[in-house]
């Protein structure tokens, strides 16, 4: 079955839910303008209460190196999750653990992932859309990095405006290592929806 990251967490019950569910990782954002920003106070409570039973990811755009370490070791993080233009040299002397994000628009291009190969753990894939990677909420063209998905020396990670209703077809065309849902598993900004992720997990075990 695909592994399940659920990213823009920002409230321990609801990292300790889904942690009881089975989902691999867990995200936290560190992006100030995000609406799901996350201080790292709280976060390393919620390391510390979920106790190792599920992969956490924090997650930075063109943030210091500096910065990303301190924030990593004061929570206990276990991934670091990179949305900006942060370069492969700073991805090799992060050490392992990281996770490289490329925003997928129209002028998407395919030869710039390469340079990251031997840097990263993962390679995630989301939506780029009015300047913004990520946290768009909507898919993105999946066809345009299935060569990707079925080459790739590192396992990726698809994410962008997942959902109950648009996963299925995603799963016609790609067979990633991972699924990152926010957004669609949401009630509000940060409050996830359980019972969409649990259908979701059902969707996958059928799969």
């Amino acid at each position: 079955m695909l592994a399940v990251k659920v990213c823009g967490i920002t409230r321990k019950s609801d990292a300790l839910c889904l942690a009881s569910l089975g989902v691999w990782a867990l995200g936290f954002i560190f992006v100030p303008e995000s609406p799901r920003f996350v201080r790292p106070e709280l976060v390393r409570d919620v390391v510390r209460a979920l106790s190792g039973r599920v992969i956490t990811v924090g997650v930075f755009k063109d943030e210091s190196y500096g910065e990303i370490e301190r924030v990593r070791r004061f929570c206990g993080l276990d991934f670091v999750q990179l949305h900006g233009d942060e370069d492969p040299v700073l991805c090799c002397k992060l050490g392992g653990g990281v996770i490289k994000a490329f925003g997928v628009g129209d002028d998407f291009p395919p030869e710039c992932v390469r340079a990251y190969e031997g840097c990263v753990s993962y390679l995630l894939f989301d939506s780029a859309r009015g300047g913004k990677r990520g946290g768009t909420g909507v898919p993105f063209a999946w066809e345009k990095i299935a060569p990707f998905v079925a080459a790739s020396p590192h396992p990726v990670i698809v994410a962008g405006g997942l959902n109950t209703e648009n996963i299925p077809r995603l799963l016609q065309v790609l067979r990633p290592f991972a699924l990152d849902v926010n957004s669609g598993v949401e009630l509000a900004p940060g409050v996830k929806d359980i019972a969409r992720v649990r259908e979701i997990l059902k969707i996958l075990q059928g799969a």
